[in-house]
């Protein structure tokens, strides 16, 4: 997640969203989808964060997150490498 300036503060609303490099897809099929929000819930415990709504689409997602804690990377990062590795091993396998 690159540095972001402005800080995250718990109780507020957040517009979250991640693209593939040079706009190149992130999810391939059905299972992508499933599998990125199986780890949304498993990285985004309900007392840490609540996504209020989602939106994925095939090279890019948007997420509409209330914080109730006061910080996101620690959440972000691992998600992100997740979905990352997973995808990598499906392609190279």
């Amino acid at each position: 997640m690159p540095h972001r300036i402005t800080p995250f503060f718990a109780g507020g609303y957040y517009h979250i969203f991640s693209r593939g490099n040079n706009r190149q897809p992130i999810f391939y099929e059905r299972e992508n989808y499933c599998y990125f929000l199986r780890q949304l819930r498993n990285y985004f415990a309900p007392d840490k964060v609540e996504i209020v709504a989602y939106c994925l689409m095939p090279n890019h997602y948007h997420l509409l997150a209330h914080l109730i804690t006061d910080s996101l990377a620690p959440l972000m990062q691992p998600l992100a490498l997740s979905y990352a590795k997973a995808i990598n091993k499906r392609s190279s396998g």
